[in-house]
């Protein structure tokens, strides 16, 4: 008797951990007890992809105005037109679904580095379609000046046009001049990231190349909910209990109903994710796909992640992610350069970081392989270079 009490105590401590009602079949808590590889059908909800379609584009309306407005400016002053976003906003999402603004735009994705003159004389002649071979950008200029065709081009992630290292900015320098002196040519759509843009501000006054400015502003919260719910539309959310909770949180479901319960789980579990996602699109989905604790059948148990406390990265540990924020990302050779480091330092860095989830590798068309700051701890580290090396960007 004494075992079976036990072994009932014991069922009914997982019936209140994973806040089910003990009539219940057993095996839905042996299912939710662990958490486990999730089914890859339900994962490809969680799948990240940039919007084509202005249709099904949300929330952005006041931004898709902006754009219309600014390429309005353009026909009359020839203003070129910046666009600063943090990775994950939807920023790449917002610019293609815009070409319905300009249905012949080209758009050029700069995913890896453009870290020679030859290579970025090479790409904007593809991209523009021009067959002719130019030495310089001054003869690709006069061309394109010399032309009777005009042209909308959307150029993401300008960073990647520098390094920081000495004379590493002449690229993009020449670029700046290029662009000045092409846009009564092609009207000039470009993007960075906000890490970028605030550096480039303090060494190089870069935001005095473009008279207009679209800043993206955070998602609601109202879509942000809608956006997760959507991925889970087919399935029954089941909140489970997050780790910690206050007191008072914990007294008040040990005496309300199950569907109370479950409202106030639901709660809970939103709140914490606004409070990290912080309006950015990606990190809503990346913390909603984290916290899915477990699948069984078309029931989904959901449980808060645990953001993890970053206090031991060193100084060397920050100034490489600074470094990667600055460029969006880097290889191994570019983190050497900028940095001047040893190849074997840098690998060394490199395996802690990533040891550590703080960054993520990427791999370019020509099989190249970058690293990309890790969204999960896009905030955190952005506050810990505020704080400990007084880099004061909003």
């Amino acid at each position: 008797m004494a075992v079976l009490d036990k072994l009932q105590n014991s069922i009914s401590f997982l019936y209140k951990l994973f806040d089910i009602e003990e009539k219940n079949e057993i095996s839905i808590i042996e299912e939710a007890e662990d958490k486990i590889q999730l089914p890859d059908e339900y994962l490809e909800r969680f799948t990240l992809y940039a919007i084509q379609n202005k249709d099904f584009l949300k929330n952005r309306d006041e931004e898709l105005r902006s754009l219309e407005l600014a390429f309005d400016n353009w026909k009359i002053v020839n203003s070129p037109l910046l666009v600063v976003n943090d990775p994950g906003e939807g920023g790449t999402s917002l610019l293609h679904a815009s070409t319905y603004i300009y249905p012949t735009a080209k758009i050029l994705e700069t995913n890896q580095a453009i870290d020679s003159y030859k290579k970025l004389i090479s790409i904007l002649s593809h991209v523009l379609r021009i067959d002719e071979e130019f030495k310089t950008l001054k003869e690709l200029e006069k061309y394109i000046n010399n032309s009777e065709e005009s042209h909308v081009l959307i150029l993401e992630n300008i960073e990647r046009l520098f390094i920081r290292r000495i004379r590493g900015f002449d690229l993009l320098e020449d670029f700046l001049l290029f662009l000045h002196a092409t846009k009564s040519k092609i009207y000039w759509i470009i993007s960075i990231n906000k890490y970028s843009f605030y550096y480039l501000n303090r060494v190089k006054y870069f935001s005095s190349h473009f008279p207009s400015i679209i800043h993206l502003k955070p998602i609601s919260n109202k879509q942000l909910k809608e956006e997760i719910l959507n991925r889970n539309n087919g399935y029954d959310l089941v909140f489970l209990k997050p780790n910690k909770i206050t007191n008072k949180v914990e007294k008040q479901l040990k005496k309300v109903s199950k569907e109370e319960r479950q409202s106030i789980l639901e709660k809970i579990f939103f709140k914490r994710l606004y409070q990290f996602s912080k309006g950015n699109i990606t990190k809503a989905i990346l913390y909603a796909r984290n916290s899915a604790y477990n699948v069984k059948g078309k029931t989904v148990f959901v449980k808060p992640i645990e953001i993890m406390v970053l206090d031991d990265l060193s100084l060397n540990d920050l100034f490489i992610l600074e470094a990667i924020f600055q460029h969006r990302s880097l290889s191994i050779k570019e983190l050497n350069i900028v940095l001047r480091n040893s190849d074997r330092q840098s690998r060394l860095s490199i395996e802690k970081l990533l040891e550590k989830q703080l960054i993520r590798p990427t791999t370019t068309i020509k099989g190249k392989v970058e690293y990309r700051i890790n969204l999960m701890f896009l905030d955190i580290l952005k506050d810990l270079l505020k704080e400990r090396l007084n880099r004061n960007f909003r």
